[in-house]
């Protein structure tokens, strides 16, 4: 086993004299680490904000204090992204913990008080099992944002413990950056319940987090020593990246597929729909995952309003169907009307075998229910194009207070990697799906106008070339 520095022997003593941790810089990056009782943090936001370097000093702050009983371990969605996280630890342990090792092969930061800091990947959920029955006094997560979901992340809250000896302040610190795959989760777990700063008390289980956001403009060693970053920054050209590198905005980011959705603008207050209006909706289907139904309207001037949304997992078809038609019934802005058209994921016209002669689909148990379904137009690219064209045309609208999900979910969706042109399909898309089934098959695209004709010996241009050289006199005073 290959070792970067001499292994210590367990029972040398701390040596506090000899250590020199690192400052932190005075601003939000002192106020975050103060918080040692906040239970969960998030610190994130724009890029050169200084992120390893705090989440490595949370860490190394227990060291001294907690010794053998502080054991921590940072993740990173893949191995080769912890090399950044390794490097900084590099910088800053040799120098704050004279003695103190790191075992390669292990992955493993042991420090002479018996403190151990592991490195680690976490590929996926799946993964956090393999963590089961570990102990730890302190988690962390690096570029959170990379994780498809947050369900790794609270598997193993879990292993936040300590069975040797009561060590106050266990906790949990995350950094990311606004965009990714997991930008929807995290921006709705860490930032949209309380302002930045404030501490958030989670009455499901009594816990605390925070989220604190990170500016290059806070790092003011960065900016002593390179003094020109901020205008490489902003020399990028792109005016989202800019604004993300620099503002680390959480509504607007890297990879947001719908970059024109303003919520100030597309979000409208309820209104009575007129009778002869137009009514109709989509469905995207799902059991295990979510199931999301829209009613939606169109006026004189063909501006689309989505009404209300209904969105629910973990129930059977029939169920789906009852609370679907309930809400279609106490529509309190239709009076009941029921939609002409539902256009639905194709996938529920299919047939599965329920007995040796009976075969039913999604599709049948909705019309048991008086709820019959068009199958949609499955293009999902066609369905985005559409979608923005609405959005930059701004013939789209989302009634206030009646459709939350879709307000959380929709703005946030990033885009696929692999084809740009599509959304990323492990996000939490089903609200959009349903919205493109919906427009797809009742929004038209403004037609193109018309190329004007230039040329002077044209008829219609002789004759506006002499009106416009006539001089036309009115009245006594001309």
């Amino acid at each position: 086993m290959r070792n970067e520095m001499p292994i210590a022997e367990p029972d040398i003593a701390f040596e506090t004299d000899r250590a020199e941790l690192p400052k932190p810089q005075p601003g939000p990056q002192e106020k975050a680490l103060r918080a040692t009782f906040v239970n969960e943090m998030l610190w994130g936001g724009a890029r050169g904000g200084g992120k390893s370097f705090w989440i490595l000093l949370d860490f190394a702050q227990g060291v001294k204090e907690h010794g053998k009983n502080w054991r921590g371990i940072i993740f990173r969605r893949t191995y080769p992204e912890l090399d950044e996280i390794l490097n900084e630890s590099r910088r800053i342990f040799y120098k704050a913990f004279p003695g103190c090792e790191y075992k390669v092969g292990q992955r493993k930061w042991f420090f002479p008080n018996g403190a151990e800091l592991s490195l680690r990947h976490l590929e996926n959920e799946a993964s956090a099992d393999s963590y089961q029955g570990h102990q730890y006094t302190w988690i962390g997560f690096d570029e959170i944002q990379q994780w498809e979901n947050l369900n790794a992340y609270h598997k193993l809250k879990a292993t936040l413990r300590s069975g040797a000896a009561e060590v106050p302040n266990k906790r949990i610190r995350c950094t990311g950056n606004p965009g990714g795959i997991g930008h929807q989760e995290i921006k709705s777990y860490f930032i949209d319940n309380a302002p930045e700063g404030t501490v958030y008390h989670d009455p499901k289980d009594n816990s605390t987090r925070m989220f604190i956001k990170s500016l290059v403009t806070d790092n003011k060693i960065l900016l002593k020593r390179d003094p020109n970053y901020i205008d490489r920054l902003k020399g990028v050209g792109d005016d989202l990246l800019v604004k993300a590198w620099l503002e680390g905005d959480w509504d607007s980011f890297v990879g947001q597929y719908f970059s024109r959705w303003k919520e100030d603008e597309i979000v409208v207050p309820s209104f009575k729909i007129p009778s002869h209006w137009s009514l109709w909706a989509g469905l995207d289907y799902g059991e295990s995952s979510y199931t999301a139904f829209g009613l939606f309207t169109q006026d004189h001037e063909k501006n689309i309003y989505q009404i209300m949304e209904f969105y629910k997992r973990g129930a059977t078809a029939s169920t789906y169907a009852q609370d679907i038609n309930q809400m279609v019934d106490s529509c309190p802005f239709t009076d009941g009307r029921r939609p002409t058209a539902i256009y639905a994921d194709p996938s529920m016209f299919t047939k599965r075998r329920l007995t040796e002669v009976i075969q039913t689909s999604p599709a049948d148990v909705f019309t048991d229910h008086h709820l019959y379904l068009q199958r949609a137009n499955n293009d999902r690219v066609t369905g985005w194009r559409i979608l923005n064209d609405a959005l930059a045309n701004k013939k789209f609208y989302v009634f206030d207070q009646w459709n939350d999900n879709t307000l959380r979910t929709v703005p946030a969706l990033p885009r696929c990697k692999r084809n740009p042109e599509d959304l990323d399909t492990h996000a939490e898309d089903h609200l959009a799906d349903m919205i493109r089934y919906a427009l797809i098959h009742q929004y038209r695209p403004a037609p193109l106008a018309e190329p004007v004709n230039r040329d002077p010996q044209l008829g219609q241009n002789v004759i506006d070339s002499i009106l416009d050289n006539q001089t036309v006199e009115y009245g006594r005073y001309s």
